[in-house]
């Protein structure tokens, strides 16, 4: 189970796993690595627990998974390759480790394992990200999740969110899905930027020249466009609101392309692949653009700090009822409430 460079002849330590495994360790690469290690060899010249070769052994609080990795880190390339980050399992109990013997470059390598992994699984980045307070990874696999459904499929590290994150997160989800939809309504990004472009927008004009329909929803500078280049927009932006993200317009334009095709319209189609992916990235831009401006809401992101409101004990009266009551009555606003039989108050003026 152990690896070869944790049985080396020349160890002066024995570090035992919190699941009883071994590693023989030489401290001279742990003091190199931190001098948080310290306390680690002091614990050890006290320590009554010997092995064969009276070495000390040292109880620590990691699996032997995690004391693997950031062992391996500590060591030399020379003679333990760089700690694999592949497991979900790994990003927390790893980072706590390097955290607690300030071990900086392995929380940054943990940080890169994590981004890493956000473009296909952003959600689990998220919990963790979350999970460990770690902000700025946290912001950028929110980003992540728009290219994905508003409504998340279940992964096994949820539980390390309250539901107080996760709304957060569908929020800010929700509300990038609303703000792009104005790219639908104000084209002037179309007719003042894109017409800026090598090829302008002319290209999906409808002027008559040939037999392709137009559309009636849109009209640039008083023109309408073609009407597969009108659905085109339709379905993006409908598409936009279940994943607001530019990457949800370019993994869409391989449809429009091959439906113009499909017209055989030799003015449609000349150069139509190049121009559609061309158009696709600039209202991509545009999208990111939009959402950019929206702000995951860090501020229920905040941990949750219950208030404690101050308890007060009741004093008693000569009667035996609390202070402000009597047998006959309650005071109440400035006013003496008279209790009538059944529970009833009634009000003496």
């Amino acid at each position: 189970m152990v690896a070869p460079p944790f049985l080396h002849a020349k160890a002066d330590i024995i570090l035992r796993s919190s699941d009883g495994v071994d590693f023989r360790v030489i401290t001279f690469f742990l003091n190199l690595a931190s001098s948080s290690f310290d306390s680690i060899i002091e614990q050890a010249a006290q320590s009554d627990q010997r092995v064969e070769g009276d070495l000390p052994i040292v109880p620590v609080g990691e699996n032997h998974r995690v004391l693997d990795i950031w062992l391996r880190f500590c060591y030399p390339s020379t003679l333990a390759e760089d700690p694999p980050l592949h497991e979900f399992e790994d990003i927390i109990p790893v980072l706590e480790a390097a955290r607690k013997y300030s071990l900086k470059p392995l929380e940054h390598k943990v940080r890169q394992a994590l981004k890493s992994r956000m473009e296909k699984e952003p959600l689990r980045c998220f919990a963790l990200a979350m999970r460990a307070q770690l902000n700025i990874e946290a912001t950028l696999a929110a980003e992540y999740t728009l290219r994905q459904s508003l409504i998340p499929a279940r992964v096994p590290e949820i539980n390390l969110i309250t539901a107080k994150e996760l709304l957060a997160l569908l929020t800010y989800h929700q509300r990038c899905g609303v703000s792009v939809q104005s790219l639908g309504t104000d084209l002037s990004w179309i007719t003042s930027d894109y017409s800026l472009n090598a090829t302008g927008y002319q290209w999906i004009i409808a002027n008559g020249s040939c037999g392709c329909e137009s559309g009636s929803r849109y009209l640039l500078n008083g023109q309408r466009p073609f009407k597969w280049w009108s659905d085109y927009m339709e379905k993006s932006l409908m598409s936009l609101y279940d994943k607001p993200s530019g990457h949800t317009i370019l993994v869409g334009v391989g449809d429009t392309v091959r439906r113009v095709r499909a017209t055989g319209c030799s003015q449609c189609c000349s150069n139509i692949l190049v121009k559609m992916t061309g158009f696709a990235e600039f209202f991509s831009m545009e999208v990111d653009t939009l959402t950019a401006k929206v702000d995951l809401d860090m501020e229920l992101l905040k941990p949750f700090v219950p208030v404690t409101l101050p308890t007060k004990t009741p004093t008693k009266n000569f009667e035996g009822a609390a202070s402000g009551t009597s047998a006959q009555g309650t005071t109440t606003g400035g006013r003496k409430v008279t209790v009538v039989g059944g529970g009833k108050k009634k009000k003496k003026y």
